[in-house]
């Protein structure tokens, strides 16, 4: 090899490593920034409940994990005691509507799931939301979200080795 190859070897190299040390960089806020972009769903999710005897819990694995939507179980709080985790479960779920992608959420109870309300809206949108539930565009959201919410529950019940 002459110099001007161990030169042009040794700029690849250089600009290789600025690369990969940029990408480890990005990969690392990625992981630290995980429980805080958690934290303000779970907050959201508090916001949007219809009162404030709920507390969201931790989250619930998908298999079919996607930036689109995330599952967390909820209990019911009674004197700032909290009660045992139940079959209740909140979902985070990015819809589209005639104003964009807008994080909805929805609430599993008892096998049924509703519709709550848009995350970060004022009420006044939020109202005009719930009064489309019955429309296509809604049940469908509402179909998807139960299966999501059908998924978690079973990963809960293999994971906890308990029937729900």
């Amino acid at each position: 090899m002459n110099a001007k190859s161990n030169k042009l070897l040794e700029q690849c190299g250089i600009f290789s490593g600025i690369i990969g040390t940029l990408l480890l960089l990005l990969s690392m806020f990625m992981v630290l920034s995980r429980n805080s972009w958690e934290n303000g769903l779970r907050a959201a999710v508090e916001n949007v409940l219809p009162s404030p005897e709920y507390f969201v819990g931790k989250e619930i694995p998908v298999a079919r994990k996607s930036n689109d939507a995330i599952c967390f179980e909820l209990s019911h709080n009674k004197d700032t005691e909290r009660m045992p985790m139940s079959k209740q479960m909140a979902l985070v779920m990015r819809i589209t509507t005639y104003y964009g992608p807008l994080p909805a959420v929805f609430s599993y109870e008892g096998g049924q799931t509703r519709f709550e309300g848009i995350a970060y809206l004022k009420s006044s949108l939020k109202n005009e939301f719930l009064e489309t539930e019955n429309n296509r565009q809604m049940s469908f959201w509402l179909s998807t979200a139960k299966n999501i919410f059908e998924e978690a529950a079973q990963n809960v019940s293999e994971k906890d080795g308990k029937v729900r």
